[in-house]
């Protein structure tokens, strides 16, 4: 039956609902020249270079500390267009364009990005820099309404990426004294929890409603370069290891508000508290380019070209115990039951940055930047669940050195989801849609220097 397909469609939230760009499983945006310049490769000259690239921190000597966080304010808009038997328990009215009526909007959200980092030369001049973080590039949450037909697609879900890692670098000695090496070994801690809705067979008042946590542990390695060029021009890149994720962790089913009559009453039921045996994902390794060129000591230009390898992100897989716990629903349930198809294409970040020091007496500098993102799902596999689209925005920032050993950041930047019609859905129930939206995130950061 392929209705009872859906019966177990696990809510996933693998792109940030936030930034619902292509920037592999997790574009960090912490650092002041990321979220300031929205550039960060070349020349990346505070501690975010642990992730950005680790290369950077072998000129910055000294102790130091590092303290940062972004906050996200979120405004989206989806039109989601009405799916055959839909109209069969669903009451919200259908315009003449198939969509129903009324855009849907979270009723709540919430997006922060903190990182904590410390790095010292121990005393070497020459020698080289380590560094311990432990930062959060993914920590984002929304909740969607539960009388809106994207109840069965999303109701509420939040997504945790965290990094912990030790980095080294060192600029090499003559005649390499132009190159600086680095490198970061840590792991990654993924963590999702989501809801929503399911109606087996699309009658009204004989709906589910499911409940799923997984967790997981991955190792995380980076590797960066930079090297000064004539005419005061820095080339930086770095490589981004992937992972193959896989979750576990529990699946919770209990009748909806308004259900009585579990439909699977006469194989065990399908309500009831599982374990998630393994939900897969993929963490796509990325390739990161970047420039920077002083044209003048007091105005700096930059641009960053960033690669992810999403091709290897073609589909998810789910397996969980309930036939283990109730044979019964063999029969309803196969191997592919629970498999959503992805079939990601590589995606990439073009962005171009600026940073001024206008008054040689002010110790503050001033940046911006622009940035576009091009997404790696196709169209016909897109879902509310992962939002990814394309999308383009601007940044703003100033950052101020009160003497020789604080600085003190604040940035702004804005994102527009560049607006998509899908009208090749192929999941279950397919999620043929119009979304369009921006998003807010502003960052303060501290860094001081022993």
């Amino acid at each position: 039956m392929r209705s009872t397909k859906i019966a177990l469609l696990i809510v996933g939230m693998w792109l940030r609902a936030e930034k619902a760009g292509a920037g592999g499983f997790t574009i960090i945006e912490v650092g002041t020249r990321k979220t300031g310049m929205m550039t960060g490769i070349a020349r990346p000259d505070d501690l975010s270079a642990v992730y950005h690239n680790p290369a950077g921190l072998a000129d910055q000597h000294g102790t130091r500390l590092h303290l940062s966080s972004g906050f996200s304010i979120v405004d989206a808009d989806l039109k989601l267009k009405a799916w055959e038997g839909s109209d069969g328990y669903i009451d919200t009215p259908v315009g003449p364009d198939g969509y129903f009526e009324g855009n849907i909007q979270p009723t709540r959200y919430f997006g922060v990005m903190p990182m904590f980092a410390a790095s010292s030369d121990f005393g070497f001049a020459n020698g080289p820099v380590a560094a311990l973080s432990l930062y959060v590039p993914d920590f984002i949450g929304a909740f969607m309404p539960e009388d809106a037909p994207s109840r069965y697609l999303v109701t509420e879900g939040y997504f945790i990426a965290g990094v912990t890692s030790l980095s080294l670098a060192w600029r090499l000695p003559e005649p390499l004294s132009r190159v600086c090496v680095g490198g970061s070994l840590g792991a990654l801690y993924i963590r999702q929890e989501g809801k929503k809705w399911l109606n087996p067979l699309r009658l009204a008042h004989y709906e589910y409603r499911i409940h799923i946590v997984g967790e997981d542990w991955r190792p995380f390695y980076n590797l960066g370069v930079t090297v000064d060029l004539p005419g005061s021009v820095t080339f930086g890149a770095s490589f981004i290891g992937g992972a193959s994720v896989e979750m576990k962790g529990r699946l919770d089913i209990e009748l909806a508000p308004g259900t009585e009559t579990d439909l699977f009453s006469g194989v065990g039921g399908l309500a009831g508290n599982y374990r998630l045996k393994k939900m897969t994902a993929e963490v796509p390794p990325g390739l990161n380019l970047g420039l920077s060129w002083d044209i003048i000591p007091e105005l700096e230009v930059a641009a960053d070209f960033r690669y992810w390898f999403y091709r290897v992100y073609e589909v998810q897989r789910i397996e969980t115990n309930i036939t283990d716990v109730k044979p019964g629903l063999a029969s309803f349930l196969t191997p592919e039951t629970f498999n959503t198809p992805k079939e990601y294409e590589d995606s990439w970040t073009i962005s171009l940055g600026a940073r001024a020091r206008l008054f040689s007496s002010l110790a503050l500098d001033l940046m911006a930047g622009w940035s576009y993102d091009h997404s790696p799902a196709p169209s016909h596999t897109k879902s509310l669940d992962s939002p990814t689209v394309n999308l383009t925005g601007f940044s703003l920032g100033a950052r101020y050195f009160l003497g020789e050993h604080w600085r003190f950041s604040a940035t702004y930047y804005r994102y527009w989801y560049l607006y998509q019609e899908v009208t090749d859905s192929v999941l279950d129930p397919p999620q043929n849609s119009a979304f369009s939206g921006t998003v807010d995130t502003f960052s303060i950061q501290t860094e001081v220097v022993f």
